[in-house]
């Protein structure tokens, strides 16, 4: 049997090591090196682990003979990065293959077709290739085309400021293509899914300890009811709903591509922009501005904007607070919250105090 290079790692012993729980390693000599008394047997086309254990031995068989279009990889990559629960990996610098639970499928699926809609409107989304399931695994999967760059949150720290500023106009121009696509027929309307929720968060909020001052928190409160008129009327189409640094990729000092849409949803499109305070300005100004700017056309947004923005902002304050409570993160998204209020002077202003134009 001919060895294949040690640094190659097979789909089929990459999944091998998640279906068992075993941490994912980037080569297969650590992984030898973790797990001793393991034997593995190698070959061209894959690496098929024999796990000893003290009831006998457990062959686990690759995917990589079950999926026919990546039966030919040659070289695959664990992404470890972001904060999706999907085991993704690289293939030949070629596919991107993300394994989701079985029980998941009808959402991702919804996901899938949904990309297959956008991209038609933009080549810098990920092409949607294939969809499928293996219920003796576990795992349903897509096959998405791999794109390349590093994520903003990272690539944006090696950019001139100028270079910020326009990689972001090319992110914004990009996402207002992808607004385009409408809501399927029957979705409920923005207004009465958005006041739903945004009730729920306050209700929830009523009976949490969150440290921010009760001042402000009433007078936030009081803000949203007094503007959620704003949303009546609004369009429902796509909505990314995790537009920020980590999901866009940088290639190159050019925008290369916005990434991971499990979190998509439909409403008004204007609601994508809301992390731009929360998370994007405190990554780059000039990025962020730059989004803006492209997504108006280079002219900037106006007045009508600003107040939906504010708005939006506003009841992400309260999800992110209710959100950072239950996860008890140490009051991460409290300070964020903070942020984005002193920007807007709690609300009096609806344009935030970083942006000019």
């Amino acid at each position: 049997m001919r060895n294949t290079p040690i640094h190659v790692l097979s789909l089929s012993a990459i999944y091998s090591i998640h279906h068992l729980k075993i941490p994912s390693f980037h080569s297969y000599e650590c992984f030898r090196n973790e797990h001793k008394g393991k034997q593995a047997h190698l070959n061209e086309s894959y690496v098929c682990i024999t796990v000893k254990k003290e009831s006998g031995k457990n062959m686990i068989f690759g995917l990589v003979k079950k999926i026919p279009l990546l039966a030919d990889a040659k070289k695959i990559t664990p992404i470890t990065k972001g904060y999706s629960h999907d085991q993704k990996y690289e293939l030949d610098g070629r596919y991107l293959l993300r394994l989701f639970p079985l029980d998941t499928e009808h959402s991702r699926r919804h996901e899938f077709e949904t990309m297959k809609l956008l991209r038609p409107h933009s080549l810098f989304i990920p092409q949607a290739i294939e969809f499928g399931s293996l219920p003796e695994t576990g795992f349903s999967y897509m096959i998405l085309s791999y794109m390349q760059g590093k994520d903003g949150e990272e690539a944006l720290q090696e950019l001139k400021e100028c270079v910020q500023f326009d990689t972001g106009m090319q992110a914004g121009a990009e996402l207002r293509k992808l607004h385009a696509v409408e809501a399927p027929s029957g979705h409920p309307g923005w207004y009465s899914v958005k006041k739903a929720k945004s009730d729920r968060y306050i209700e929830q909020l009523k009976q949490m300890d969150t440290g921010l001052e009760k001042k402000k928190l009433n007078r936030l409160v009081g803000y949203i009811h007094g503007n959620e008129y704003l949303m009546k009327g609004r369009p429902n189409r796509f909505q990314h709903d995790d537009f920020h640094p980590s999901n866009l990729l940088i290639h190159q000092d050019e925008f290369s591509g916005i990434i991971d849409f499990q979190r998509m949803d439909w409403g008004d499109p204007l609601h994508d922009l809301v992390k731009l305070g929360f998370f994007s300005v405190r990554t780059s100004r000039p990025f962020t501005i730059g989004i803006l700017k492209g997504y108006f056309d280079g002219k900037g947004p106006d007045d009508s904007f600003w107040r939906l923005y504010s708005l939006y902002s506003a009841m992400h304050i309260i999800s992110a607070l209710v959100w950072g409570e239950k996860l008890k993160d140490n009051g991460q998204l409290l300070r964020l919250s903070e942020k984005v209020l002193a920007d807007h002077d709690d609300f009096r202003n609806d344009r935030p105090s970083w942006y000019s134009d």
